[in-house]
């Protein structure tokens, strides 16, 4: 599912008008109306909340990258505080938040029970974390290692022939690449298949950038689990972003320029 940030601050505005109003009409004689207001507006900004944590509108969306994630979470804690401070029986009032909770977190069970989801890792900020060790066999069947590249910015991209969301992926980091050489940017793109698969492809699909097929990499690149899986690596060696699937070439444009 896709979105863009406007789409995504115009459904938090709907759920706060929708809770505002709720708790308006809950002080007049509309108490029915009002519960419904106030419950379609929270569970709206749950669902936005969720979405984004569990990366299901994109990288570009995910939690720590969106403003509307957390003005959702803000509008969920306003609503629990205004609910806890309500006069209700001690089991109303902490039943339900609880309840909701558990309601939220079988969600999010459900949501990565499909199959696709992406590695946990993915979903976490890197912290500006170095990049650990790398290995890969060039296309002459030399073994290189990622650190090689360091004083360069690197976009190491994990992909596999079969995969069709990498296949549409790589002509526009081959742009890239083409784009910022000069600027110092090297598009690395590393493949756990064997060379009787990899050799007759690459022969037909050419791209700019290197292709490796990988030797050894440390557990947090998670290589094989996801495809495409994308980091990119600052001149200091260091991972400036990560993420799982195929954002926008505008997201990708504007991070890369960032570490050049």
């Amino acid at each position: 599912m896709r979105a863009n940030l406007t789409e995504l601050w115009l459904i938090l505005a709907i759920a706060v008008a929708a809770a505002v109003a709720g708790i308006a009409l809950l002080r007049t004689r509309f108490r029915g109306p009002g519960w419904l207001a106030l419950a379609g507006g929270v569970g709206v900004a749950a669902l936005l909340a969720l979405a984004q944590f569990t990366g299901r509108l994109g990288p570009e969306h995910l939690w720590f990258r969106s403003p509307t994630f957390y003005g959702a979470l803000t509008l969920l804690v306003l609503a629990a505080a205004w609910w806890l401070r309500r006069p209700a029986p001690r089991a109303l009032r902490f039943g339900v938040p609880a309840l909701l909770l558990a309601l939220v977190g079988l969600a999010a069970l459900l949501a990565r029970s499909d199959g696709h989801s992406t590695p946990l890792a993915m979903l976490m900020p890197t912290l500006g974390k170095p990049a650990p060790e790398l290995s890969y066999f060039d296309d002459l069947g030399a073994k290189r290692e990622l650190a090689e590249f360091r004083g360069r910015v690197v976009l190491l991209n994990f992909w596999a022939t079969w995969c069709a969301p990498c296949r549409r992926e790589m002509p526009m980091l081959s742009k890239l690449q083409r784009e910022y050489a000069k600027q110092g940017l090297v598009v690395l793109y590393v493949s756990l298949e064997e060379p009787e698969v990899l050799t007759p492809f690459l022969a037909q699909n050419r791209y700019d950038g290197l292709q490796g097929r990988l030797d050894h990499a440390a557990d947090f690149y998670d290589a094989g689990k996801f495809y495409p899986l994308s980091y990119l690596i600052s001149r200091d060696g260091r991972v400036a972003q990560r993420w799982s699937g195929r954002p926008t070439e505008t997201w990708i444009d504007e991070r890369v320029r960032a570490q050049l």
